[in-house]
């Protein structure tokens, strides 16, 4: 391979901001050789004329033929040099060094790949700048070299040091291309890099989690695509970790319907106190939480009506199990601390903004007890059809 970096970007109708990012590309202070990827999936906004104009070589694909692992593994044909980077449309880098940044840590520490820092764009919502800012303090302010010493120590670990330890992120990652064309991204549906990562810690390779470069990058997604996300986050970890977070296997649909509605319940009265905080006759005409509406949209109408009853009768369920009763406390208490930490951390004050956040908190916190529902069944080998048919709706599009 030749000296230099190659920069692979699937992209999706990118609009203004992928012109920042390209912009940003175009103005590094590299001293090597700068090749640009872009893997588009069926722009109609111009997002792939854009990347021809800036130099990229463009591979136009099918919408619909896109996938986290494939897609990235197709553009390696394209790949001319020794290291390639993997990014997003939606990622600014925050240096005119970045690429040389990541060059320098990839040599300096031996390893095969390095993942970096993120920080929200300007636009981001209270909930995004919140979520941005869980994921900063689970990874840290300092380097950390990650490594394992066999698949028996991993097992060992708690769940959350198991997850950080074989932590990568293609939102904006550095590898050496001679490691991914040994052993390109593994084909899974999500989470292709942790994936890639698991593997190769496990061969005794090293990876880089390097927060002294940073991107500008965040999302302001609808609550329901969070929930979403969720689910199918906690089914692809558990795949590839072979293990779970909490083992939620004892709850069933019907459980996770009535917690739905006690959440409901419970979501309801904090919109109301929000909408206290002042003039908010704009929003007092917005009843209930929409996204529980998505949610219970995607059941089936035997499943709809089931809900509809415990939410309107929620005494017709007078007998249920210790470890429900104590995830429903557990999940209301969530709620209610994560809203006031955003309120404390973001001095919010715009009821608006709030109620708004708590359609995500909410949501989030649906999806993965959801998600670790159905990926406790998995990893048991227990997933009845009833379960798998109450969860496959979501997991699809993300």
């Amino acid at each position: 391979m030749k000296k230099g970096i190659s920069i692979v970007i699937p992209t999706y109708n990118g609009g203004r901001i992928f012109v920042e990012c390209l912009k940003k590309i175009k103005e590094q202070k590299y001293a090597g050789e700068i090749q640009l990827i872009v893997i588009d999936s069926g722009s109609n906004d111009g997002t792939s004329n854009l990347a021809e104009d800036a130099g990229a070589i463009v591979k136009r694909i099918d919408n619909r033929e896109f996938n986290h692992a494939k897609t990235r593994n197709s553009s390696l044909a394209w790949v001319k040099y020794d290291n390639v980077v993997f990014t997003v449309q939606d990622a600014i880098p925050c240096s005119l060094t970045w690429l040389s940044d990541l060059e320098h840590s990839i040599n300096q520490y031996n390893v095969v790949a390095v993942y970096t820092d993120q920080i929200p764009h300007d636009n981001a919502t209270l909930y995004a700048r919140f979520e941005n800012r869980c994921i900063r303090n689970f990874r840290g302010q300092k380097p950390v070299l990650q490594s394992l010493d066999s698949p028996e120590s991993f097992q060992k670990m708690p769940y959350h040091e198991a997850y950080k330890t074989i932590a990568l992120d293609n939102v904006c990652a550095i590898y050496r291309t001679k490691s991914l064309m040994s052993f390109p991204f593994p084909e899974v549906d999500f989470a292709e890099d942790m994936a890639w990562s698991f593997a190769k810690l496990l061969k005794g390779r090293k990876i880089l989690y390097q927060p002294s470069i940073t991107v500008r990058h965040s999302h302001n997604r609808t609550p329901y695509y969070g929930f979403r996300r969720q689910i199918i986050n906690s089914y692809w970890c558990a795949r590839i970790m072979n293990r779970i977070a909490h083992d939620f296997s004892s709850l069933s649909p019907t459980d996770l319907m009535f917690l739905t509605s006690n959440v409901r319940k419970m979501g309801g009265s904090l919109r109301t106190d929000l909408l206290k905080m002042g003039d908010n006759t704009a929003i007092n005409r917005q009843q209930g939480l929409r996204v529980i509406e998505k949610i219970v949209e995607r059941y089936s109408w035997i499943n709809r009506a089931r809900w509809f009853l415990m939410d309107q009768l929620p005494n017709i369920r007078k007998h249920v199990s210790s470890e429900y009763e104590m995830l429903r406390e557990q999940t209301c208490q969530n709620i209610v601390q994560t809203l006031e930490l955003i309120k404390t951390d973001a001095n919010a004050e715009i009821a608006e903004e709030l109620i708004e956040a708590l359609e995500h908190i909410i949501a989030n916190l649906l999806g993965r007890i959801y998600g670790e529902v159905y990926a406790s069944n998995i990893i048991r080998d227990n997933a009845s059809r009833k379960l798998s048919s109450f969860i496959r709706h979501y997991m699809q599009g993300i």
